[in-house]
């Protein structure tokens, strides 16, 4: 970069007219000076200069003063100040106000110039970073438009080649054309049944109903195109315009010829009438991707209804051809980019015959993808192997591989030559490689104007990139497609609701069954959770979701009617949530039976019991026992107490579980667990246990029963001696996380085996170590019921000989209406 504007600030004038009049001039920059400091200062402000030559004693304002101005001002101009032998201390002082460089005078021509170019390097390549930014932004817009215009393609190519009716075929392939290209007018013509006269099938943009009209093929326009194959594409402003034998002549016209498997079936164009706009190469390439889509839309409509005469009577075969037909027509880009790949191919090398063979994985083979030059018919029978022929050994080593004296080589696999009849001379063949994998091969055969070389090898090459490329997107677009379908139906028609959310919170997908349990519709996809299900016992589920990597969550919920439901929700990776919902009435039904049952016999056993403890006493104030009948007597009243501990605990648990006769009172859960620990500390002393409790962030109250909520934390501090060793430590903290109070009891005992962590919160369950300590197999049920009914939940995490830490975390406040979450299927917190 050049032609800098330099602002030279000294009092020599014989300095300033060397260096404004001779020296920068022969440099290439533009130069101004000023004889005193303040002028110069006006001058940095007003013209603004890309760089100062400043003399360090000048008249008004010395050198550094300039600077600290500029300073002050945030002018970031770059500055070289002129010293004398001497000025060492002045020129760091203006180092330290931000000078680039410096010269010492007397200063040569080299010395300069190689100071200048060092001050503008950084505004240079600020220029120039500037100006690439400016290239890449206009570099991205097009880039989106085009990304914008090659999807709107694809979209109305897909929707073209799905229709099987010709005139929805045509409607939608001329609006499609106005709508890319901004034409006035389309029109597809398409040869009669004698091919001497095209029927032309229009549309316009002022409103004008499809008219029918017909040319001529041998007096038109578009006849010639129809004839040679050949893109039109004029522009005439300056007279009365194109004369297109319509019913006004035309400013501008675009003629495509529409081909299919290499023939030319009729003509595809887009005209402009009023307004002085040409169509440009990039409409050319538009029209031309649609033509081919159209093509084959047009192609297949034809085949089937050409089937659905024919075979009238036999629906059953209809509907079979129907379903291949889709199949095919779901993989015709690749077909047809394969042939027009090959087509291009022996317009470049002027050759015989050309194939694309793609590797079968399922079988190890490798099939026929495409073909010109042979019989496809006969060619397509043939499985290679790898290693098999000029084509399997280059699968197989992944190398191109090119022979001009074929008949003598000896990988030719001659009984391909033998069944087809071709006589193959000279060959090149390369593989066709997508991420370092081989997929295929491109086989060129017979050169008509000399020899293979390792020119045609690299030219080879680079089509089979494409190729591969292409090839590869397309198995695999067909592939994650299949999966979509085959996953979307499993879950609009899972007998249970299903609802997916994304990071933001929006529904992206509710199953038929949601739908109808939550009253919604379709229109909610797409919409805030928070909004379509407001009210609803699910959002506290939604609006606190599981992180990744901490498994699921389970709640019961209540949606209407009474009808409980699980609900199950879990992350899916950089997505976001899935939650489904079992119907789970039923079991509450039979639970709550259960509980009654349980509760109405244990009631009736606490009589007898009591009965049998009373006599048993009383035995001993009858008169003497011998040691044997007191030994019975104890074991008697030994079983019969541990019968009644059963019994209390189960209607302990029935009555938390029915949710009669409990308090509901502001409790200091502090205090509760303090007073536990009270009671306690004389087992724990027993034991040699150490108790100690911590308190952290001032837990709030919580709305429930003081009773249950002691029995519960009695619970899990009395286990946690249970299973402690003498010498160890059971550690009980109190904490606050967001509206919930958390209570921790951890120990050092052996732990939990990984087994019996989901089931220990079960009814009678009993670990299966046999170390492990006697009970009624109730006391952690009663816990995890007692934090139901008060709106919470307890779990558990324990590694095997590093102790156990039972967690119950209750709502604070007036919060104990929410509804239970329950623990992972792990035992632990979801």
């Amino acid at each position: 970069m050049s032609g800098e504007l330099i602002l030279v600030i000294d009092d020599s004038r014989e300095i300033v007219k060397h260096l404004t009049e001779y020296l920068l001039p022969t440099l290439g920059h533009k130069a101004i000076a000023a004889y005193d400091g303040r002028e110069g200062l006006e001058l940095i402000r007003q013209e603004k200069p890309d760089l100062v030559m400043l003399d360090l004693n000048l008249p008004e304002m010395t050198g550094l003063d300039v600077l600290q101005a500029l300073t002050q001002d945030s002018i970031e101009t770059p500055v070289i100040l002129m010293t004398g032998y001497g000025s060492e201390k002045s020129a760091i002082e203006a180092f330290r106000l931000g000078i680039k460089d410096y010269l010492v005078k007397p200063f040569t021509i080299d010395e300069v110039s190689d100071t200048i170019e060092r001050a503008l390097l950084e505004s240079r390549l600020r220029h120039d970073k500037q100006q690439l930014l400016e290239k890449l932004g206009r570099a991205e817009g097009e880039m989106r438009r085009q990304i914008r215009e090659m999807r709107s393609l694809f979209a109305l190519g897909k929707s073209l080649t799905s229709l099987l009716s010709i005139e929805k075929v045509l409607d939608h392939a001329l609006q499609g054309a106005m709508d890319l290209t901004g034409a006035e007018r389309s029109t597809i013509w398409l040869p009669d049944n004698g091919e001497r006269i095209l029927q032309a099938y229009t549309k316009a943009a002022w409103d004008e109903e499809n008219v029918v009209s017909e040319v001529h093929v041998e007096e038109s326009r578009v006849g010639e195109v129809y004839r040679n194959g050949q893109i039109v594409r004029r522009a005439e402003f300056s007279s009365r315009g194109i004369d297109i034998q319509a019913d006004r002549p035309a400013r501008a016209i675009l003629y495509m010829p529409l081909t299919v498997r290499g023939e030319v079936m009729g003509v595809f164009g887009v005209s402009n009438h009023d307004a002085p706009r040409a169509f440009s190469e990039r409409d050319e390439l538009l029209l031309s991707a649609l033509s081919d889509y159209v093509a084959i839309a047009i192609d297949n409509a034809r085949t089937y209804q050409a089937t659905d005469q024919a075979l009238a009577a036999r629906m059953e075969e209809v509907k079979t051809l129907l379903g291949i037909t889709r199949t095919i027509t779901s993989s015709l880009d690749l077909d047809e980019v394969a042939r027009l790949t090959i087509k291009e191919v022996h317009s470049s090398w002027n050759i015989e015959a050309s194939s694309i063979w793609l590797v079968d994985e399922n079988q190890k083979l490798l099939r026929l993808l495409v073909n010109v030059g042979t019989d496809p018919d006969l060619l397509s029978r043939f499985r290679l192997e790898f290693g098999q022929g000029i084509v399997g050994r280059v699968v197989e080593t992944g190398r191109p591989l090119y022979s001009n004296d074929v008949p003598n080589n000896p990988y030719h696999y001659r009984e391909i030559d033998e069944q087809t009849g071709f006589k193959t001379r000279s060959i090149l063949c390369v593989p066709l490689i997508f991420r370092e994998k081989v997929i295929g091969a491109l086989q060129l055969l017979n050169k008509q104007d000399g020899f293979f070389d390792a020119e045609d090898v690299e030219r080879a090459s680079s089509i089979g990139t494409a190729v591969a490329i292409a090839v590869t997107n397309a198995q695999l677009f067909e592939e994650a497609a299949s999966r979509q379908q085959l996953l979307a139906a499993t879950l609009e028609y899972n007998g249970n609701p299903v609802i997916i959310t994304d990071n933001d919170g929006r529904l992206l997908l509710l199953n038929q069954r949601a739908r109808e349990e939550l009253s919604l519709t379709e229109e909610a996809v797409g919409r805030p959770a928070n909004e379509m299900l407001e009210g609803s016992p699910l959002m506290s589920m939604l609006q606190h979701p599981p992180r990744e990597g901490r498994g699921l969550q389970r709640r019961e919920v209540e949606l209407h009617d009474g009808q409980f439901w699980l609900a199950t929700i879990a992350p899916i990776p950089d997505y976001g949530h899935i939650l489904v919902l079992q119907d789970i009435t039923y079991l509450k039904e039979l639970d709550t039976a259960k509980s009654n049952f349980v509760a109405t016999v244990s009631h009736d056993l606490r009589a007898p019991l009591n009965s049998i403890i009373g006599f048993a006493s009383a035995l001993e104030q009858m008169g003497p026992l011998t040691e044997k009948q007191e030994e019975f007597v104890s074991r008697i009243t030994d079983s019969a107490q541990r019968m009644t501990n059963l019994v209390t605990a189960l209607l302990d648990l029935a009555r938390v579980d029915s949710r009669l006769e409990q308090v509901r009172q502001s409790c200091d859960l502090e205090d509760i667990i303090r007073n536990v620990l009270t009671d306690l500390q004389g087992q724990a002393m027993t034991k040699d246990v150490a108790l100690n409790l911590s308190v952290e962030d001032e837990p709030q109250p919580v709305l429930g029963d003081p009773t249950q909520l002691r029995q519960a934390v009695s619970n899990l501090v009395d286990n946690a001696i249970k299973y402690s060793a003498a010498g160890q430590e059971v550690k009980v903290n109190v904490s606050m996380q967001e509206d919930n109070v958390l209570v921790r009891v951890c120990d050092d005992g052996k732990g939990i085996p990984a087994q019996d962590i989901p089931h220990i919160f079960e009814k009678f369950y009993r670990g299966q170590d046999k170390a492990s300590k006697g009970g009624t197999g109730l006391g952690l049920t009663l816990v995890r019921s007692i934090a139901e009914a008060h709106g919470g939940w307890v779990w558990v995490e324990s590694d095997q000989n590093k102790g156990s830490t039972f967690t119950l975390q209750l709502p604070a406040g007036d919060n104990s209406n929410s509804v239970p979450e329950i623990e992972g299927a792990d035992g632990s917190r979801a």
